[in-house]
């Protein structure tokens, strides 16, 4: 059974409130995945991160200015700027 990169951070953000350190955690990924799981200094950083509340599971879009723009307004607003303006 392969487990990926998001569900091993699923695993730590569930088990940061349980207290323990880094150390544990790495040990029961090491324990229950073997070679896949993922090196002890990500494990580290997440759990250091997951304490502040500081990160994502998942690739989700954060806030932000968005990734794309492509909307029909926005298409007509652009056309009409480059007919208006060719340079």
């Amino acid at each position: 059974m392969k487990v990926t990169r998001v569900e091993q951070r699923a695993f730590i953000k569930i088990s940061v409130p349980r207290g323990r350190n880094e150390m544990k955690y790495h040990s029961e990924l090491e324990e229950a995945l073997g070679n896949n799981a993922l090196p002890y200094h990500p494990v580290a950083r997440l759990v250091g991160m997951f304490q502040q509340e500081h990160v994502l599971t998942s690739e989700e879009q954060c806030s932000g200015r968005p990734l794309s723009v492509r909307t029909d307004l926005a298409r007509a607003v652009i056309e009409q700027l480059t007919d208006e303006d060719r340079r």
